[in-house]
């Protein structure tokens, strides 16, 4: 069911106060305190006004607000098992050694900054790293390696 009303500005055509009451009630003016430069700029202050404004310096200290994503550091990050699939094409390419079935490889040349612990470890490996999580260094002393923590 449709309700069919008129509006109420379409009513209100043809009288003087549109149902604000008398005349000069609902003009808009009220807020400004007056019109034109009545108010706060009367009796000359419309020069303290201005030379306020020009003379303006920006607040000191901190303010305003930053995304979390511009400040929490970015850096690059490598999971053990990820390592484990790879280091033999990385021994390939001449990135990592391999000596007595006990792969080395420098995580830090790689531009990879943290080691993390997500996924298996079966191969021996001597890792050079600057940042390890507890659970990865465990797990790759776990299948026979070490990992060995750099400070920059």
């Amino acid at each position: 069911m449709v309700v069919r009303r008129r509006r109420k500005i379409r009513r209100q055509r043809g009288s003087r106060s549109h149902g604000w009451g008398k005349q000069k009630d609902h003009k808009g003016s009220g807020m400004r305190g007056g019109r034109g430069n009545a108010g706060l700029f009367s009796h000359r202050w419309i020069q303290v006004i201005k030379e306020a404004k020009k003379n303006r310096t920006k607040p000191t200290g901190k303010y305003g607000f930053l995304r979390p994503q511009q400040y929490l550091k970015k850096y690059k990050t490598i999971n053990v098992s990820q390592l484990n699939q790879s280091i033999d094409t990385l021994v390939d390419s001449g990135k990592a050694t391999v000596k007595g079935g006990v792969y080395t490889v420098d995580l830090g040349a790689l531009g990879i900054k943290k080691l993390l612990a997500q996924g298996e470890v079966t191969k021996k490996m001597n890792i050079v790293v600057e940042l390890a999580s507890e659970r990865a260094v465990s797990k790759v002393e776990a299948a026979g390696g070490k990992v060995d923590l750099i400070e920059n």
